[in-house]
């Protein structure tokens, strides 16, 4: 059951809390829609602190990973507009942590005229992390960052290249903060021990399905099934480079990203965090949509995407989370319990349909991994077991060897193997 690539439909626009909504409305190119928005919710899941919520055993935050897939000259640039959403807290943490430096230096050298210790250097603030990293840097910058942070990257094998050096291996690192899994290291050479007891780390990651692969090799890879995954279609028009209308997009998504700062800092000052709840009809429909997703993509598609099924529920739990907070805030709620509107939970739910349709188009363009000698040869056996089976039967109801041959083999020459199988012993 191969699916094609469904792209977001206008109902989910229409029902977007307002400042996603209106940020769509502004852009006039369906293309443009759709990859704003896939960025801005990976981006957004990072802006959004001190939110939680309780599922299967453990509380978790917005934190989303996301993957935009698209050949070269498909549109992917409208990702640049989902990065302003964030630059204002990144660039408020920068010149944070320039003063801190200089305060450092300061403190440093009347440190040494009073002949004292010298002061705790100060950590990197900043919100997007650089994919371009080794281990060590990247659970620095999420010490330095109190465990949050958003790995941004256009070109995803950027990442997948720091991922091949001796130094760069942080796979298990994105595998545990997806989970927001206690993340630690110790390197005996510089006595140097990092541990992040709850990661809240984003990733949104954008390149073609070639360089793709150099990151996700195979659906065995970890990553594969913590990723939501958005196939752009391409175009055959040539768009208009000099559209007027377009020469305000920066400065619209500039001015949103100051609101997306005022949110981020009121998160960040709050004592207790906001406690994101469902209803109880939206958990039994959640239920019961999951179990049936996990029973149709395991019949018609594979099992091994069993996984893949259950990372989609927590990853719908977070979107309508974020969903929620958003509206709450647009209109004013900063409650510290917030319910899910039926309106938000249902357009989580047609928000992953779609990526669920993308992922499995990923699975059929990925490489299926190659079956072991031995698992290859415990399969031919099975099947011959059945293939003699059924030639038995068929000789008790009275066909001859090559009729036999011709129904079983789909060769009547084969005859001769047919009467092995079932005389000699």
């Amino acid at each position: 059951m191969e699916q094609e690539s469904a792209g977001l439909t206008a109902d989910v626009f229409d029902n977007l809390p307002d400042l996603l909504k209106d940020a769509c409305l502004i852009l006039k190119e369906q293309a443009e829609k759709e990859v704003f928005l896939v960025g801005a919710i990976g981006v957004i899941s990072g802006l959004l602190p001190n939110v939680r919520g309780f599922y299967d055993t453990q509380y978790y935050g917005c934190n989303l990973y996301v993957y935009i897939l698209g050949a070269y000259g498909t549109g992917k640039g409208g990702l640049s507009l989902s990065r302003r959403l964030g630059m204002a807290v990144h660039n408020r943490r920068k010149e944070l942590s320039t003063q801190l430096q200089a305060k450092y230096k300061q403190d440093c050298i009347e440190a040494k005229e009073q002949n004292q210790p010298e002061p705790e250097k100060p950590g990197n603030l900043m919100l997007f992390f650089p994919a371009n990293n080794s281990k060590s840097g990247l659970l620095e910058l999420l010490t330095d960052n109190d465990g949050r942070g958003i790995l941004y990257e256009t070109e995803g094998d950027t990442l997948a290249d720091a991922l091949k050096t001796e130094h760069g291996m942080y796979s298990d690192v994105l595998r545990k903060a997806f989970h927001q899994e206690p993340i630690s290291m110790f390197r005996r050479t510089a006595s140097e021990h990092r541990e992040i007891e709850n990661p809240y780390l984003s990733v949104v990651l954008s390149s073609t399905l070639d360089q793709y692969q150099k990151l996700i090799t195979n659906i065995q890879n970890g990553l594969f099934s913590r990723f939501l995954h958005f196939i752009l279609t391409p175009s055959r028009n040539f768009k208009d480079v000099f559209d007027d209308d377009k020469r305000g997009y920066p400065d619209y998504f500039d001015k949103l990203g100051l609101i997306f700062l005022d949110i981020y800092s009121y998160l960040e000052a709050l004592q207790d965090p906001i406690e994101f709840e469902m209803t109880t009809k939206q958990k039994i429909q959640f239920l019961d949509v999951f179990g049936g997703c996990k029973e149709e993509v395991g019949e018609f598609v594979s099992t091994e995407l069993d996984g893949m099924v259950n990372r989609l529920g927590l990853i719908c739990f977070r979107l309508a989370m974020m969903f929620t907070v958003l509206r709450n805030f647009g209109t004013g709620d900063y409650s510290l319990t917030m319910i899910c509107t039926d309106l938000d939970f249902e357009n989580a739910l047609r928000v992953v349909d779609v990526f669920k349709c993308h992922t499995i188009k990923v699975y059929y363009d990925l490489p299926q991994p190659k079956i072991s000698k031995r698992a290859e040869f415990e399969k031919e056996l099975i099947e011959k077991a059945a293939q003699v089976t059924q030639s038995g039967y068929l000789r008790k109801a009275g066909k001859s060897y090559s009729e036999i041959a011709e129904i079983v083999l789909k060769n009547a020459a084969l005859k001769g193997t047919i009467w092995r199988w079932l005389n000699i012993r």
